[in-house]
């Protein structure tokens, strides 16, 4: 059942401010004009679909995992409900009810006790650096400051939006090659799970000495079906590893320098290192925040710890009074591009406005380049797996002619 956010008028013109929820608009208008109010504003809080048990009158599943449209829903709503005079409390209430993450619902909740407390807003949220992000934390803080924060929220909402469409795009071009991958490794896997065994029993019987690839090709199958388990294992491990080391500064560090050295994947690090940097400028510029608080907040954004351990660097020259264009431009991983466009933006007080342009180029550029390598890997992957299931058939073929020769 949906929420809504209404301002009403009493007979003694008072203003009323609250949310209620009804299951329809006019069941709403219906109840305020009994009361003798005079409806002024009326908005949706969410319009979120419910699946069929929540229609049904059941109690909706809630998922553990805090995803990116649950913390633009968050941002969108948040500056909408402060935006209509509703308190900082009572919308955070609100929200926790509304959010379809659990663990966002709680986070929520416990800020709002936070901000009971005597804590601020941005104060409760730091405590919460998993959630949100350096540029949350840097929005709510400007936001409190200026005493502006559903500004401050609508901008990041906006902000947001932009990223999961671009996300969207990129997921989606990742879709066909994903699923072709998938199904190549299931159709190898029971290639020597299942139907080599079978030929390695027949050829036994011929009692012949099998070509080198044949033998190659059986010993591969042999060990899938003893040793299947250890490559899982292996996998588990791999993946458990990555996960034990992922906060670690020197691991990611190495892993950085590794991805920044690989032909082809360096060049898309990079684009999207080059895009967070520049859509963070952007949208903390806009939003008030000092270029010096900018950079900083750019810096843990940016994904890469070497890249972020330069923007530090950078960040603390530009507070001893040197420019951002110079200090940029001594950078090896940042294009001339952003550099030059920089030194616009200062020369011309318009630097938000230019940030934001680089921001939608790179945005373009990325999803121009996944959308290409997704070109060329397509083909490639065709051919690599044309050549395992080859290389397999032709090793299945040579005993198969060495028995037709002792036959004749």
């Amino acid at each position: 059942m949906p929420k809504y956010i209404y301002t009403a008028k009493t007979k003694d013109s008072h203003t009323i401010k609250d949310v209620e929820q009804v299951s329809s608009r006019e069941e709403l208008v219906a109840k305020l004009r009994a009361r003798g109010l005079f409806l002024i504003s009326l908005v949706e809080v969410t319009e979120r679909r419910r699946d069929a048990a929540t229609r049904k009158g059941g109690k909706q599943a809630k998922r553990a995992s805090v995803k990116l449209s649950d913390l633009t829903f968050l941002a969108r709503n948040l500056a909408v409900t402060l935006s209509s005079g509703i308190t900082l409390l009572r919308s955070l209430e609100i929200l926790s009810v509304q959010a379809e993450s659990a663990t966002l619902g709680r986070v929520l909740n416990e800020c709002s006790n936070y901000v009971r407390s005597g804590l601020s807003f941005s104060e409760a949220i730091n405590k919460y650096p998993e959630i949100f992000s350096g540029l949350w934390q840097s929005i709510v803080e400007v936001g409190e400051a200026s005493g502006n924060l559903p500004f401050g929220l609508e901008k990041l909402a906006d902000y947001l939006e932009i990223r999961m469409e671009f996300e969207r795009k990129i997921k989606g071009a990742m879709v066909y090659p994903s699923i072709l991958m998938s199904v190549s490794a299931f159709a190898v896997f029971i290639f020597f799970k299942f139907i080599l065994p079978k030929f390695t029993e027949l050829f036994t019987q011929f009692n012949i000495e099998l070509p080198l690839p044949t033998k190659i090709v059986f010993a591969i199958s042999v060990f899938f079906g003893k040793f299947w388990w250890v490559m899982i294992l292996g996998i588990a491990g791999i993946i458990a590893l990555f996960v034990s080391l992922r906060d670690d500064v020197e691991f990611k560090r190495n892993i950085d320098n590794i991805t920044l050295r690989i032909p082809m994947l360096n060049k898309l690090i990079t684009l999207l290192c080059m895009e967070r940097f520049t859509s963070t400028m952007y949208i903390l510029l806009d939003s008030g925040l000092p270029l010096v608080y900018t950079l900083e907040a750019s810096a843990k954004s940016i994904g890469n710890v070497n890249i972020q351990r330069e923007l530090v660097m950078v960040k603390e020259r530009v507070r001893q009074g040197a420019t951002l264009s110079d200090e940029l431009r001594k950078l090896d991983t940042f294009p001339a591009l952003i550099p030059e466009m920089t030194k616009v933006g200062e020369e011309t007080g318009t630097l938000p406005a230019v940030f934001h342009k680089v921001a939608v180029y790179y945005q373009k550029e990325l999803i121009s380049r996944v959308e290409r390598m997704v070109t060329m890997f397509e083909p490639l992957m065709i051919v690599v797996m044309g050549a395992v299931i080859g290389g397999i058939v032709i090793s299945l073929f040579l005993p198969i002619f060495k028995i037709s020769t002792l036959n004749q």
